[in-house]
């Protein structure tokens, strides 16, 4: 499989920075990831470069708003932005209804709602895009009989692998003991050969330090252990994935058709870096395969009308959110 040092290595030759069967130099390595980190970073912002939406839930709890990012409320990378959001009333069977939250776009109108704390039927939602975490407002505030679900970016980048976690349930009745290189398991992961050195008192693990980081890991990921390899005994131990990354030997993991894309954009920027003369072949080339991507990936929403600007039979308009009156 082609990896980022493969891509950087061909780009390197083709923007004139080494020569056919030279090899790069560790720093020219180095700085072609930097750039490539930075560009697939941007290209993540772009809801026409992103192959896949990915769906993040959480049942309600009650508060206003939760955080999103690693380790958080909602445990996942923080988004730029929610593509869209639903929920859905848990009723104890497998045929719950999913009902569409409409979205607030600013916090300044979020700030307009006359009773944020409302506690009812789930209505909008309002994503501030804060640093380091997000913070995703639900209004009305839903309880735990909704589980709310939030639609993402899914992400643009080469093969995951483990870079942080948390112990979310230290088990019980382990043996005591240092254990090196012990496998994951998948709880619920379809990440591999992720390896960690595991620390067992009291009966309970204290300290998981990833050992090997594997690949095809994402946040929130649970992991375990299995007991014969720490001592034989024990149970209920779970890792929670809050982190990830990728380095330059992680394999490429998307549709074939961004190889063009990745490739002729990487030669415009490293060209750019290096003080090159453009090429505008290249420019050209790295243009029409964005171009190919774009319309794979277009998929453009019905358009509708909002609710406050719909007049109801009698002349009216609709609820106003803003206000406890109609208007």
């Amino acid at each position: 499989m082609t990896t980022a040092r493969d891509f950087i290595t061909l780009c390197l030759r083709e923007a004139g920075v080494t020569g056919v069967g030279q090899t790069p130099l560790p720093e020219d390595i180095t700085d072609g990831f930097t750039i490539l980190s930075r560009m697939l970073s941007q290209w993540q912002k772009r809801r026409w470069l992103v192959p896949n939406l990915i769906d993040i839930s959480a049942l309600g709890n009650g508060i206003k708003s939760n955080l999103i990012g690693p380790g958080q409320y909602y445990n996942t990378k923080r988004p730029d932005k929610i593509q869209a959001a639903y929920f859905k009333q848990i009723t104890g069977n497998n045929n719950n209804v999913s009902y569409s939250l409409a979205p607030i776009w600013s916090y300044e109108d979020y700030a307009k709602i006359a009773m944020k704390e409302l506690n009812s039927w789930p209505v909008y939602y309002f994503y501030d895009a804060a640093f380091p975490y997000g913070n995703v407002f639900i209004w009305p505030i839903p309880s735990s009989d909704y589980e709310i679900h939030l639609l993402m970016k899914g992400p643009i980048n080469f093969v995951m692998q483990l870079d942080e976690g948390e112990i979310t349930n230290a088990g019980s009745a382990y043996t005591n003991g240092a254990y090196v290189a012990v496998p994951f398991t998948n709880v619920s992961s379809l990440g591999n050969s992720g390896t960690a050195n595991i620390t067992v008192a009291g009966g309970v693990v204290t300290i998981v330090e990833i050992q090997n980081p594997g690949d095809g890991y994402k946040i929130g990921d649970i992991l375990s252990v299995a007991a014969a390899d720490i001592g034989g005994t024990g149970s209920g131990f779970l890792w929670t994935v809050t982190n990830v990354t990728a380095d330059l030997d992680a394999e490429f993991n998307m549709p074939e058709e961004y190889e063009e894309a990745i490739h002729y954009n990487l030669v415009v920027r490293i060209t750019a870096h290096y003080q090159i003369p453009p090429n505008p072949i290249h420019g050209k080339l790295a243009k029409i395969a964005l171009n190919d991507i774009k319309n794979q990936n277009a998929q453009i929403p019905m358009l509708k009308m909002p609710a406050s600007l719909r007049f109801n039979r009698s002349g009216g308009a609709g609820f106003y959110i803003f206000n406890a009156d109609m208007q």
